[in-house]
């Protein structure tokens, strides 16, 4: 090829002739492409500046716009003039240039590779479509029918290199026909465009696989396509009952929500009749077992208005096995109105219902079941008696006394465990400990408190040996690509030389705990390069976090210099109560460290309250006057702000394992603002629940936002708080039932998320716990309101009275008791309230 070819090339590049480019493309051999592919490798047009404007001048005049004076308005009108105008020549250029790039590709394959490769086209890919005229016209239809077809074997179901727009714009100009592959199809769907779905030609192609393969199945339910399918099947467009059964198929099948939603938004605008769905009895049937309370209900309105009393007992099985209330009520309405009700075809599924795990729909099966009981047969009351020792308490009682049987004992009321002290230390890591430690952390942000404690220990033991294999062993794991500078910073330290990294510094955002271990951190960095210590001072001496006193005191004996946060560090570690003798030993010393452990107070007693925040959370404010500075933070809740990430959290109750209550104040604020945008997670919690010291407030709303978290894991392991908690003597979760009840009654939490960590706390023996909870909400709601979730919790309540000593009725009890009428908050109000009475007396 000469170099006129490449200047005349060039040429059209930069005056955007994408049509003479195509052109004369179109006119060379291979060789000619080949040769063109290395002068356009690298290759990218000149860019054309924006063409200067006349100065701006004021004329003092305002514009007819009224905004600005006529010399501002008429700048800003020729400049964007002049903008537009280098903009169209700069797009002309980068298009003709992709052109040349794509079309210069020696095979379609080779073209897929380069787009693929971003870096390596001269502009930007969205301009990729507008080039199809001329990539046809320049390698000719089959060319890029491959090239379309290849492209679509590379498409992504959602993220994807090469805009499925340019993919599109192929397979239409060549008539190579509707996208085959789930993902292209998936794309396809996802895509917006202005032709209505019912005219584009590839829409016959395209439904059939909307419903059978989940990648598009999952982008059919973000698009636009569930709106049009009722239409397009008014019209006649698609066939009504084929989208019917479609539709239904792909409910029975399961898979996202999303998807599910969205099949069953189309059924319901097709609004389908009964003698429609009449050939689908199964499928509505096994969809009443659908984990998509909506799905179930839809089935189970489908299956009432046909009316099939001929499948009645599998109905009936599927909904008393359900976990909503609402649709269990339901269907024992419907069971409550048939005359006769056929009850012995349906024993088996009633025995379903009473062994329902929400006591109140076990309870109310139990009264369908009565309501016929004159008619049993005798083989239905041997099936039924047959089944009372497994049944609950209640429940087995009434049924017992129906039936004329003997009923069994009731369980033993469950014992709450005795109180387990932390475990102690696992053994100090060896060198091959510590870089598996290590690495693990570099992958895990926030971490395990207890690992943190044992690698700082195992990096001063490093660096205080030998130094020349620590170094071998650590060098590979100094990168930048931990979630903090800190640590391959200490890393560094370790091995002798002072690199700072970045992310290893105190900033304005750090509250106090948080400030405090990045100041352990920076004196360890500053000592291990020179002078590392023998020891650690802080290492505690249980997984809690907790140090003994006289331990400590061996270690100030053995010597220093002693690195003064870690010392802070070992002193917060402390007992609340410290052994006399130990102080007076301390006070022997003569160092400095020494004076500090013999003056230490040991308790320290904080201070803290609930504020209110406007259009927030409540947050928890600790007083700095009575703490350790370490430990205060003079400024306020607004000041400080909640709302960035904190990769420590998990470390801060073992900052202060015998002060609970300080480290609850500090995370309830990331807890609570946590709460409103996600989730605050639990790793956190197993450290609370060992530390020492009297839960408060802050401690309290920790749990109230926990116990109600959108996940029940979350939950879970607030309850498993809660339990711990209730073992230490002298426990009272009144407060967390206040807490609990003015988050509910300004409706920041949801108070029904609480009644299952609750109900596992009484099953663990938690009763006192349990009912100081509920007891302690009542009076924050307001009086004789139906709060969802109330019903239930008294229901816990009064489980947890039973069989307990003398109590008083919490106020708000008795506006409950006396509401009309027998709905279930009031009848477990007037249950609680009998309960309460017998106790009194």
């Amino acid at each position: 090829m000469s170099s006129t070819v490449w200047e005349q090339i060039r040429g059209r590049i930069e005056g955007g002739d994408a049509t003479g480019l195509a052109t004369l493309i179109a006119g060379l051999g291979v060789r000619d492409l080949a040769e063109l592919t290395a002068h356009l490798d690298g290759y990218r047009p000149p860019y054309q500046p924006i063409a200067p404007v006349p100065e701006l001048r004021y004329t003092g005049r305002r514009c007819a716009c009224g905004q600005a004076d006529e010399g501002v308005c008429e700048y800003r009108r020729r400049h964007e003039e002049a903008s537009g105008a280098a903009a169209v020549v700069n797009d002309a250029r980068t298009s003709a240039a992709l052109l040349a790039v794509v079309a210069c590709a020696p095979s379609a394959d080779d073209a897929v590779r380069l787009l693929h490769r971003p870096a390596d086209l001269p502009g930007f890919q969205s301009a990729l479509p507008g080039i199809v005229p001329g990539l046809r016209r320049a390698r000719g239809n089959a060319w890029c029918a491959a090239l379309a077809r290849a492209l679509e074997r590379r498409t992504r179901p959602r993220t994807q290199t090469v805009p499925w727009a340019f993919t599109e714009a192929l397979l239409r100009a060549t008539g190579a026909g509707a996208p085959g592959t789930p993902a292209a199809v998936a794309q396809f769907v996802r895509a917006e465009r202005d032709t209505p779905i019912g005219e584009d030609p590839w829409c016959d192609d395209v439904l059939p696989k909307l419903f059978d393969d989940d990648v598009v199945a999952d982008a059919f339910a973000s698009s636009r396509w569930p709106a049009a399918l009722p239409g397009l099947a008014a019209t006649g467009r698609v066939d009504r009952a084929w989208l019917i059964a479609r539709c239904l198929l792909r409910l029975e099948a399961g898979g996202r929500t999303g998807v599910q939603r969205a099949c069953l938004g189309v059924l319901r605008d097709l609004a389908p009749t009964a003698g429609e769905l009449a050939a689908h009895t199964g499928t509505l049937i096994g969809l009443l077992s659908s984990p998509v309370s909506t799905v179930a209900g839809f089935a189970y309105a489908a299956l009432r208005e046909d009316d099939r009393t001929d499948r009645l007992a599998d109905i009936t099985r599927a909904m008393l096995s359900r976990p909503e209330r609402t649709l269990v009520r339901a269907h024992l309405t419907y069971l409550d109105r048939l005359r006769p009700m056929p009850v012995d075809d349906l024993i088996d599924e009633l025995i379903t219902g009473l062994h329902h795990p929400v006591p109140e729909l076990a309870s109310r099966t139990l009264e369908t079941l009565l309501t016929c009981s004159s008619g049993l047969s005798d083989a239905s009351r041997e099936r039924l008696a047959a089944e009372i020792p497994a049944l609950d308490g209640p429940v087995a009682a009434r049924l017992a006394a129906v039936l004329g049987a003997t009923a069994a004992a009731p369980p033993p009321r469950p014992v709450l465990g005795a109180f387990a002290p932390p475990a102690a230390m696992p053994p100090p890591l060896s060198l091959d400990e510590l870089v598996d430690a290590l690495t693990v952390m570099k992958h895990r942000r926030g971490g395990d408190p207890v690992r943190h404690e044992l690698v700082l220990a195992g990096l001063v033991r490093a660096a205080h040996g030998d130094r020349d294999r620590a170094a071998r062993a650590l060098e590979p794991l100094i990168t930048r690509d931990w979630y903090s500078g800190y640590w391959p910073t200490l890393l560094a330290a370790v091995c002798g030389r002072a690199q700072r990294f970045q992310h290893a510094e105190i900033d304005r955002f750090d509250v106090p705990l948080s400030a405090f271990v990045k100041r352990r951190y920076e004196e360890l960095i500053t000592r291990l390069i020179d002078a590392p210590p023998p020891v650690l001072l802080a290492t505690p001496d249980t997984v809690a976090g907790h140090l003994d006193p006289g331990r400590l005191l061996a270690r100030l004996r053995a010597g220093g210099p002693h690195l003064d946060h870690d010392l802070t560090q070992a002193l917060l570690r402390l007992p609340r109560e410290i052994d006399p003798a130990v102080r007076r030993e301390a006070a022997t010393l003569t160092s400095p460290a020494g004076r500090r452990l013999a003056e230490w107070p040991g308790a320290i007693p904080p201070r803290t309250r609930i504020e209110e925040t406007d259009g927030g959370p409540r947050i928890a404010v600790l007083d700095p006057g009575t703490l350790p500075p370490e430990l205060g933070d003079e400024r306020t809740n607004r000041q400080r702000g909640y709302d960035h990430l904190v990769h420590d959290l998990t470390l801060w109750p073992m900052i202060t394992p015998s002060h609970r209550e300080v480290a609850a104040a500090h995370l309830q604020p990331y807890v609570a603002f946590a709460s409103r945008r996600g989730d605050p997670g639990t790793a956190f919690l197993p450290g609370l629940a060992a530390a020492d010291g009297p839960p408060g407030p802050a401690t309290a709303s920790i749990l109230a936002y926990t116990l109600t978290e959108r996940r029940a894991s979350t939950r879970i392991a607030a309850g498993d708080l809660l339990i711990t908690l209730a073992t230490r003597p002298g426990g009272d979760a009144g407060g967390v039932g206040e807490e609990l009840g003015a988050l509910a009654a300004s409706g920041r939490v949801v108070l029904r998320r609480a009644v299952e960590p609750l109900a596992e706390a009484l099953r663990a023996g938690a009763h006192d716990a349990v009912r100081q909870v509920v007891f302690g909400v009542l009076p924050c709601l307001p009086p004789g309101k139906a709060v969802p979730g109330l019903a239930e919790l008294l229901t816990l309540a009064a489980e947890a009275v039973r069989g307990g000593g003398r109590i008083g009725a919490p106020p708000g009890l008795d506006v409950l008791a006396a509401r009309p009428g027998d709905s279930r908050l009031a009848v477990a109000a007037r249950d609680l309230a009998a309960l309460v009475r017998a106790a009194e007396s």
